[in-house]
């Protein structure tokens, strides 16, 4: 039985995780989300948001045998490919890879190594993006588009920059890491992503 107190209140939601496409921006002072605290980028917190690959191998043995039985692989051949379709998510330069949970866990599901990322949506309104600010789309496929951690933040939506957009959907990841100039190489987190981005209908008319 509870018992009431006049002189008590309890406080059951102190702590709320916000995920998603855009970060809300601080746009008032008198704005009740004016103290969000961005982990986007925190190495503490950069295996979160996936599965990594010790929880891979600890937590998914049985999985992992059935899909290379299915697949007639042997067990490292299987993870070789796991590790290649969708691994590849890094969320701070010394951080943790990570896995798309989505496309691993339908790929057990399922017994193929599928494009099931894709199945949750299409790029097209990127693909309008990138042909609207004339995207060169050769600076993802040979690894040279450098960024600073300002534009990776950059979550505006009607920034006129599409690098920031690429990142937070998930289309492109950390490479690399300049200390000395703090510059980030980015390119596409594995091959699901960038066979399934460059395989788009329209890409071509970028």
């Amino acid at each position: 039985m509870r018992r009431k107190s006049k002189n008590r209140r309890l406080f059951i939601g102190q702590i709320i995780f916000i995920t998603g496409v855009s970060k809300f921006h601080k746009v008032s002072i008198f704005s009740d989300l004016n103290q969000l605290t961005d982990i986007s980028l925190t190495k503490k917190y950069a295996g979160l948001c996936g599965i990594t690959d010790d929880e891979l191998q600890e937590y998914f043995g049985p999985e992992i045998e059935a899909l290379a039985m299915e697949q007639n692989m042997s067990r490292e051949q299987c993870l070789m490919t796991l590790k290649q379709t969708y691994d590849g998510y890094l969320f701070h330069a010394n951080g943790v890879h990570v896995y798309n949970p989505y496309s691993l866990l339908n790929a057990f599901f399922h017994g193929e190594f599928g494009s099931y990322w894709y199945e949750t949506g299409t790029p097209s309104f990127l693909i309008r993006k990138l042909r609207n600010t004339r995207f060169d789309i050769r600076s993802i496929t040979g690894k040279t588009l450098y960024v600073d951690e300002t534009t990776l933040k950059d979550y505006a939506g009607d920034t006129i920059d599409p690098v920031p957009l690429l990142f937070q959907t998930g289309y492109l990841t950390i490479a690399e890491y300049d200390a000395r100039r703090k510059r980030y190489t980015l390119c596409f987190p594995n091959e699901e992503v960038k066979y399934g981005f460059l395989g788009y209908p329209g890409k071509g008319s970028i």
